[in-house]
């Protein structure tokens, strides 16, 4: 049987694991360094619960209620510090962005959604039959057992300020999705077409290799020649047409990666790609060929083409759709915000209960004591 508990739980286990052993030491450029924001100025009470050190609550404290369902204090801080941890992790360890009071104010928002999110989840699958099965609930109630890790279960209890019921609750989250998947109807072939494209494009570059702007004068000559290669393949039509367009790709196109994709490049929804370029691929048919597109790159013309086999796409396009139905869910849910929730400020709780982790891990963890083995 397969033992788990969510994927973030465990990262956020590791993150308060590497500065709570010991003294600090080099760091892989690819792991993220653990709360930047933890400040030793404060003085921790460990005789209180993390809630109550960091918000002044108690862990079954409403915060919200989603469509009458209350969300209790322990789990909404848990998704709090998850995003505010993310956020430090990525955006200040790499790219040296603090997180001030602004940003915490956007990621408290966040855990609003995310709450609701994960609440609708449970109630989505009730209403639809397909909550947990007997078997699930087994795998839940091993995982929660923490064999070999170097946490027992009532260390994170402590650490993170969860219930047994929300620890029961993180146990189980990832399988309501799951379920709730499986239910879910495969594409259709019109959702395919609007999921997954193949794509041709001429590009004329307006930035330098070091994504620098080229100068004005030599911008109006790249749009002059977007504009007149454009002109040649609106004077043809059929295959004559899709040979010049191959032709003048060759000879003209700046893009780096032509050479690796002659036959141009699939993409999908869920590529991040620049601003237009989905929108602009997704407007035509197989064979038709854009305008003139400007992004940030330069112009661009753009041929669509055939997806070689989209029914390879169908789980990627249903685990798309499904979650543009679950934002459908929580942007139609009522949401009911507490005092409790309007009263708070996110970057003083989450520093204070960062600054108790670190705190409770120096004592949970002796700096002596011997790494938990990998896995």
């Amino acid at each position: 049987m397969k033992k788990r508990l969510p994927a973030l739980l465990l990262a956020l286990i590791l993150t308060l694991g590497l500065t709570a052993c010991g003294p600090a030491q080099p760091q892989d450029s690819a792991a993220p360094s653990a709360s930047p924001s933890a400040s030793p100025a404060i003085e921790v009470d460990l005789s209180q619960s993390i809630l109550e050190f960091s918000a002044g609550l108690s862990p079954d404290t409403v915060m919200l209620t989603v469509n009458g369902e209350a969300v209790p204090a322990d789990l909404f801080f848990y998704w709090l510090f998850a995003n505010c941890s993310y956020f430090e992790s990525t955006y200040t360890t790499y790219y040296g962005i603090p997180l001030t009071a602004e940003y915490a104010a956007q990621l408290l928002e966040s855990t609003v959604s995310t709450a609701a999110h994960y609440t609708l989840l449970r109630q989505k699958a009730v209403e639809l039959g397909c909550p947990l099965t007997d078997e699930q609930q087994a795998e839940a109630e091993e995982s929660m057992k923490m064999e070999g890790a170097q946490l027992t279960y009532d260390q994170l209890k402590s650490l993170f300020g969860l219930s047994d019921s929300s620890m029961a609750y993180i146990a189980t989250t990832d399988y309501y999705y799951e379920n709730l998947l499986a239910v879910q109807p495969m594409p259709t072939e019109d959702d395919l077409n609007n999921y997954v494209y193949q794509v041709k494009h001429i590009l004329l570059k307006t930035t330098d290799d070091e994504d620098n702007p080229l100068d004005d004068e030599t911008v109006a000559q790249k749009k002059a020649r977007a504009d007149e290669l454009l002109a040649q393949l609106r004077a043809l039509e059929g295959e004559e047409q899709l040979a010049k367009f191959d032709e003048l790709m060759h000879e003209y196109s700046e893009d780096p990666g032509l050479a690796s994709n002659p036959d141009g490049y699939e993409y999908t929804l869920d590529d991040s790609l620049v601003a237009g370029f989905t929108e602009t691929a997704l407007a035509l048919k197989p064979g038709e060929i854009s305008d003139v597109l400007e992004t940030t790159y330069g112009y661009h013309i753009l041929l669509r083409g055939e997806v070689e086999d989209p029914s390879s796409y169908s789980d990627d396009c249903k685990t798309h759709l499904f979650g543009r139905q679950v934002d459908g869910w929580v942007d139609q849910s009522q949401c009911v915000r507490a005092d409790a929730l309007a009263e708070l400020d996110p970057l003083d709780f989450y520093t204070r209960y960062t600054a108790y982790q670190q705190a409770l891990m120096e004592q949970l963890v002796p700096a002596d004591a011997s790494p938990a083995p990998e896995g």
